[in-house]
């Protein structure tokens, strides 16, 4: 399944309906930098190919993609992310398993071969 790129809360919800995504996973990411037309943030940047690479397969599993804001915003103590989702780092993958969520993984642990194998094998 391809990674999804819509803010519309139409699709969020469907993360979480009667009938969720076999496999969903919620993928936190800095905001483009309009100034720059990448992620602000160097750790997403880092990340996004090896994120692309499991969910663009054939066989990947569905992911989300969620923009937490510009760099201001994300810093900010309210951010909608870091008080709804408990975000704390981003890049951050988070799979939910009945809507609630089971597991996730922040930063560099997406990078580290198995974390990453064991956090998409299990559950």
């Amino acid at each position: 399944m391809p990674l999804l790129y819509t803010p519309y809360p139409k699709v969020l919800n469907s993360f979480y309906g009667p009938a969720p995504p076999k496999r969903p996973f919620l993928i936190y990411y800095a905001s483009i930098d309009p100034a720059t037309g990448q992620m602000w943030c160097p750790d997403c940047r880092a990340v996004e190919s090896t994120v692309s690479d499991i969910f663009d397969a054939p066989d990947g599993p569905t992911g989300l993609i969620i923009w937490v804001g510009q760099r201001a915003e994300w810093k900010y103590p309210d951010n909608q992310y870091r008080k709804e989702a408990g975000i704390t780092g981003v890049p951050t993958i988070v799979k939910l398993k009945d809507g609630k969520e089971v597991a996730r993984l922040v930063e560099n642990d997406i990078l580290d071969k198995d974390k990453l194998a064991s956090f998409f094998k299990n559950g």
